[in-house]
């Protein structure tokens, strides 16, 4: 495989790390497949149990995968076609919701009223502002705030 493809597939989050463990007789036979394309590979397992009839376990194991596996890429194909072979990024899914304006709230309310908890903070938020953010992410926010004035106070 060429750098520059590799380097692709890195960049998009489809470079198969395990393609070693992919033992299809078509990635050693053919040049057009490539056991570091991830999406690729899974493809290529589905379709061998679906059209050439390969059972599950054995599919599972030519491509490198378990059949838990093979079960789990199977739905995701179903349930959205190729782009659901490419898998999930992981981390944070939308935009952080604790803008300067909701971080503010949070740090009058709790100066107004030291004794709310991160429950009661999170649902006054959410019933003022209709911002929904995770409780312990609004006691986070407190905490940290905390932690900066003591060490302001310090000589």
């Amino acid at each position: 495989m060429s750098e520059t493809k590799r380097q692709a597939l890195e960049k998009v989050g489809l470079l198969n790390t395990r393609a070693g463990q992919v033992h299809s007789p078509l990635f050693r036979r053919f040049e057009f497949f490539d056991a570091h394309d991830k999406l690729q590979v899974k493809y290529e397992m589905l379709r061998s149990h679906e059209v050439d009839k390969v059972p599950i376990s054995r599919a599972a194991e030519l491509f490198g995968y378990t059949r838990q596996a093979y079960y789990k890429i199977r739905q995701a194909f179903l349930k959205e076609g190729l782009s659901g072979l490419a898998g999930k990024k992981r981390g944070r899914k939308g935009p952080v919701t604790c803008t300067p304006e909701v971080v503010g709230f949070l740090l009058k309310e709790k100066q107004r009223n030291p004794e709310l908890t991160g429950r009661e903070l999170t649902e006054r938020l959410l019933a003022e502002k209709g911002v929904e953010v995770h409780q312990r992410t609004v006691e986070k926010i407190v905490a940290d705030f905390s932690a900066s004035r003591r060490r302001k106070k310090k000589p």
